[in-house]
């Protein structure tokens, strides 16, 4: 039973349940009493029908209205700071609910011994099957949006909107953001918002919104190599693309001081010395290019916990090796990644011990293959028979044979990331959860940059404290 389910099921010591008639002038309150008088019911409806009959004498009563009962098969989504969104006004989000079924919604809530509760939160998980999600960003539909949705970096500075939040009627929030702490204002205001989400994979509610389609990159993880040893780029073993030279952590320092002792390949804005019309921007991937050398410098522009984006993807998905920056798990790489996949360069006390473990691997096939140890099966292991695609479930066991179920990223990025709209994600949460526990969650501010980032200039300053140690000793 679920942390939700068990919450739930004794949800009566926390709330009642009103039942308002039409006049306004009489509830009922579901009490422990009315609990007791129907216990001998209890044991009699666990199918889903018989509940249905008790509906049926309930909203039968002519004074009695199911208000939770609304009749829509819209679900509204107000992007309050929409800006160039990927949607267009009214258009359908493609949410894929098939999965949910009749069995499932009864099954989720059987345990509930509150039947009126249980009826509501069922047939409320039922409607998922014709519910339609649309998106506007027009902010005089407001009282008509059952989620408002903010983007951290546009949150209005004055106070929210005001919400409707009752028996009859429930309206959400959530923000989200991709951007790091460093580079993200706002968080002031997360304390008013029901759900925040974004790649922060322990503070996110319900789930995280990462970077990650995780099929596709277990899909890519676990393919075998690309480019064979023997065949990569000659010039360089090392390729860099990136535009912005002045990233907060320093990382440009680095690299320009790597770039004496070993050759890199640099086709961004940044330290350029190549040209490549297969280069891409940061919309796109440069999988393809990246598979032709040995390493790819896939640090980030800032160190907070759990700021991971398409760089380290992009690098493994190419099957070459990532070259990252983490210290005191900021961010931590053991949860998005296998251990021994990547090249930390925290772990040298100087460049030049970096590059020179760099240039022993890139001359050492049997070394360097030890940081692809995962990619060992058939590509097309547990996939369906006659089909070389493996499902998201397959590649799950996938995971759990080769890096083990206690592995790290398996209990963080494989647990916690769906991968799936972050929209989609909240309405079916939205329908499978008693309204009232998901007000009363304690709520709080995004944390800020000093809590959960490296200071500015980390990486230059870490290497030059270390070279200035050395030479004392």
């Amino acid at each position: 039973m679920s942390i939700i389910e068990q919450a739930s099921n004794n949800i009566y010591h926390w709330f009642t349940i009103d039942l308002e008639h039409r006049n306004g002038n009489l509830a009922l309150s579901e009490t422990k009493q009315h609990q007791n008088q129907h216990q001998h019911q209890h044991q009699h409806s666990n199918d889903f029908f018989s509940i249905n009959d008790k509906r049926n004498e309930l909203v039968n009563q002519p004074s009695y209205e199911m208000n939770s009962l609304k009749k829509s098969s819209e679900f509204l989504v107000l992007d309050w700071t929409g800006h160039q969104h990927i949607f267009r006004e009214q258009d359908p989000i493609k949410c894929d609910f098939s999965y949910i079924t009749r069995d499932y919604c009864v099954s989720k809530f059987k345990s509930l011994t509150n039947d009126i509760l249980r009826l509501n939160l069922t047939e409320r998980c039922i409607r998922l099957f014709t519910l339609t999600v649309r998106w506007t960003d027009d902010q005089s539909r407001l009282k008509e949006a059952d989620l408002i949705s903010y983007h951290s970096i546009h949150m209005p500075s004055n106070n929210l909107p005001k919400l409707e939040r009752n028996d009859k009627r429930q309206q959400y929030s959530t923000v989200y953001v991709l951007e790091s702490e460093i580079h993200s204002s706002g968080g002031h205001d997360w304390h008013e918002i029901d759900f925040p989400m974004w790649y922060n994979l322990e503070h996110s509610y319900p789930e995280p919104a990462t970077y990650f389609d995780i099929k596709t990159y277990l899909d890519k993880l676990f393919a075998p190599v690309r480019v064979p040893f023997s065949k990569k780029t000659k010039s360089a073993p090392i390729i860099w693309i990136i535009s912005n030279c002045n990233a907060y952590n320093g990382r440009q320092s680095l690299v320009r001081q790597l770039m004496s002792y070993i050759p890199i390949d640099s086709f961004g804005g940044c330290l350029n010395n190549a040209k490549s019309a297969e280069a891409q921007t940061r919309a796109q991937s440069n999988s393809e290019l990246y598979a032709s050398y040995k390493f790819v410098i896939s640090i980030e522009n800032s160190n907070c916990e759990d700021y991971v984006t398409e760089k380290l993807i992009d690098a493994l998905s190419s099957t070459a090796v990532p070259i990252v920056a983490s210290r005191d798990r900021k961010p931590d790489y053991t949860r998005f990644a296998p251990n021994h996949s990547y090249i930390n360069v925290y772990d040298y006390k100087t460049v030049k011990e970096l590059a020179d473990h760099l240039n022993y691997l890139s001359n050492n096939e049997t070394a360097y293959n030890e940081y692809l140890w995962f990619r060992r099966p058939p590509a097309n292991k547990y996939a369906t028979s006659g089909i070389t695609e493996r499902s998201l479930g397959e590649n799950l066991r996938l995971a759990d044979e080769i890096l083990g179920k206690n592995a790290t990223m398996r209990q963080w990025l494989l647990a916690k990331e769906a991968s799936i709209n972050k929209y989609c994600k909240l309405v079916k949460f939205i329908h499978t959860t008693y309204w009232k526990l998901i007000y009363k969650r304690k709520k709080s501010n995004r944390p800020t940059p000093n809590e959960v980032c490296l200071p500015a200039n980390d990486i230059a300053i870490y290497f030059a404290n270390s070279s200035v140690a050395i030479v004392a000793a």
